[in-house]
């Protein structure tokens, strides 16, 4: 029983410059995604082969964040056709450029009842712009979609990081919760 989720996407212009979340995978820049892996900021994560990366990603719903590249300009109209001398920038010249992935957040979710937010990141020419508190607001709503939630998670730097998501997505403590629930974890080998 295979099954896709279909893709969201939201656009946003900061300064001038056109920005889009999307759930796309087709979208992720390996490279970027790797880079910030490797990155300072990204301390609980590390660097991972192609191959385990692609899998990860296929089996994940990661919103990448991505600098959209400045628009085409609008073909010539009709009271002004396009001649041999002023091609139509619509269908001459060089291929459209793709968009630069400057960020992303990653779910690990059954898309229905479950799901744990990981790996959110906003590249740091990026930052200081409110993107990731706008990425962050599209994760909301990539919960708030989930019909029959249970349960989100995620683990947060304590102090300023559980206040951020408290804040935005509603999150608290689990040991709030105490005689409740009680969340475990094991480490991973490969950290």
């Amino acid at each position: 029983m295979a099954t896709s989720t279909p893709v969201r996407e939201w656009r946003k212009a900061v300064k001038g410059i056109e920005y889009l979340i999307s759930t796309s995978i087709d979208l992720l820049d390996l490279d970027m995604i790797n880079n910030a892996f490797d990155s300072e900021e990204m301390y609980w994560a590390k660097r991972l082969d192609t191959d385990t990366l692609k899998l990860m990603l296929q089996h994940s719903t990661t919103l990448g964040v991505y600098e959209l590249p400045p628009s085409i300009p609008s073909a010539a109209s009709v009271s002004e056709p396009s001649t041999p001398r002023t091609p139509s920038p619509s269908t001459d010249g060089p291929s459209p450029v793709a968009p630069k992935q400057i960020g992303l957040a990653r779910f690990i979710t059954d898309h229905v009842s479950t799901c744990y937010l990981t790996d959110v990141y906003i590249a740091p020419s990026h930052r200081g712009l409110d993107l990731g508190k706008w990425l962050v607001g599209c994760c909301g709503e990539v919960i708030d979609s989930m019909p029959a939630l249970r349960r989100a998670f995620l683990v947060a730097t304590p102090g300023k990081g559980m206040e951020f998501y408290g804040k935005e997505l509603g999150f608290w403590d689990a040991g709030e919760e105490r005689g409740k629930i009680a969340v475990m974890t094991r480490r991973g080998f490969a950290l």
